[in-house]
């Protein structure tokens, strides 16, 4: 049996993929967790996670009494670490649940979840048998992510230490290569990841507002810089409305700390989140300008993205908490984004999808889902401004002169 420490996101993915690979899964957290999740008030949702918890359902359970772990030798810590309002990782709820696990002799304790650097060398825990796991799953694809890694990385007392042939049986499941190396070198590589798709993510932003200017066509441009295997297909060349879902946000401030404490005068992370403040303001830039009496918006789709219940960091929780005298939205998840513990949104928010189209004069749309891709917005003579930021809607459908988009 392989047990996982803390009931979320994380722990639920990769229990699937243990579970598809043929292992019993135990799943520990405190009563309280584990009661919201069982009553359906903690709602952890991604595609293809609840067919594959059903189809092996008697290998798997979700238990509050931390004496069954005496049946694993593989412990993997995976509760997601939560961050405040401003990013900063929360480590209470982290160590209180490794201080659960009393029974530590021959134990393979794997810390999966993000936590900064240092954290891992900290624990008081017999070293030889004290693992590092660099996770790097995507919402909304991280069952596939799970199931099949690019690559393993696996963080390690000394680097000239052997890994444990139990960890290592299971490790080799996964048929990838396995990276090797310290702590620190582990932990700074989570980080370094994340701070790589941040600068990726912010520098398509920063280069497409450019293109805009010259009244170029980002997509024509990209196809030709997409071709220079230097910078490869994999890129994040869509622009977008900043950074969201709280992870990448999480590891950008750890490097902004990083470099004030060591004073490296380079303040790269600074920018970074000084740069995605301005991209996540593009929609509010664009409001402020229209000149419309009476502004009644309404969003459609208020996860960060489509295919996940997180809202962590989202532009639409901004919106709705900027105008909500006078927003509405629609999410064909509402009700599970309601039941889902830590949202601040009011079920008044939501309506359907008729009334935000029928009752609005500004429409913004979020998600590329065919239910809005294929609204007929010419019906709808009272929405004086649309604001789609990724292209949704056909641009030829639509009669209107106020349209805006985030390219050319």
């Amino acid at each position: 049996m392989i047990t996982f420490l803390g009931l979320s996101h994380l722990s639920l993915c990769y229990s699937a993929a243990a579970l598809c690979h043929g292992k019993k899964v135990l799943i520990l957290d405190h009563e309280k967790e584990v009661d919201l999740f069982n009553k359906k008030k903690n709602q952890i949702y991604e595609p293809g996670l609840a067919n594959i918890l059903n189809k092996f359902s008697k290998n798997f359970k979700i238990s509050c009494d931390f004496k069954n772990i005496r049946n694993s030798k593989l412990i993997f810590l995976a509760k997601d670490i939560k961050t405040d309002k401003n990013n900063n990782v929360l480590l209470e709820e982290t160590k209180r649940l490794i201080k659960k696990v009393k029974i530590k002799k021959n134990k393979i304790l794997i810390i999966m979840n993000q936590v900064p650097v240092g954290f891992t060398r900290n624990i008081k825990w017999n070293k030889n048998l004290l693992y590092h796991f660099v996770e790097t799953l995507i919402f909304g694809q991280a069952i596939r992510r799970a199931l099949n890694p690019e690559r393993i990385i696996i963080g390690k007392n000394r680097i000239n230490n052997k890994i444990d042939d139990n960890l290592l049986k299971y490790l080799k499941l996964f048929k990838c290569q396995i990276i090797d190396m310290t702590y620190e070198e582990s932990e700074l590589t989570k980080g370094f990841i994340n701070t790589y798709l941040a600068s990726q993510l912010i520098t398509t932003n920063f280069l497409a507002e450019i293109a805009n200017k010259y009244k170029s066509s980002w997509n024509r441009i990209i196809k030709a810089i997409n071709l220079d295997k230097r910078i490869g297909t994999k890129g994040y060349y869509k622009p977008g409305l900043g950074i969201a879902g709280g992870n990448i946000e999480r590891d950008i401030k750890t490097l902004d700390r990083i470099t004030k404490c060591y004073n490296i005068k380079i303040k790269l992370p600074d920018f970074f989140i000084k740069a995605n403040k301005y991209s996540k303001n593009w929609i509010n830039r664009i409001i402020s300008l229209q000149k419309i009496k009476n502004k009644r918006i309404s969003i459609l789709g208020v996860t960060y993205k489509e295919n996940t219940l997180s809202v962590k960091n989202a532009v639409q929780i901004d919106l709705i908490n900027k105008y909500k005298q006078y927003i509405t939205a629609h999410d064909t998840n509402s009700k599970k984004i309601l039941n889902t513990t830590n949202q601040n949104i009011k079920n008044s928010i939501f309506k359907t999808l008729e009334y935000n189209l029928k009752n609005s004069n500004i429409l913004i749309i979020f998600h590329n889902i065919d239910v809005y891709k294929n609204i007929n917005l010419n019906k709808y003579k009272n929405i004086k401004c649309i604001i789609d930021p990724f292209g949704i809607i056909n641009k030829k459908k639509i009669n209107k002169k106020n349209y805006f988009k985030l390219t050319n």
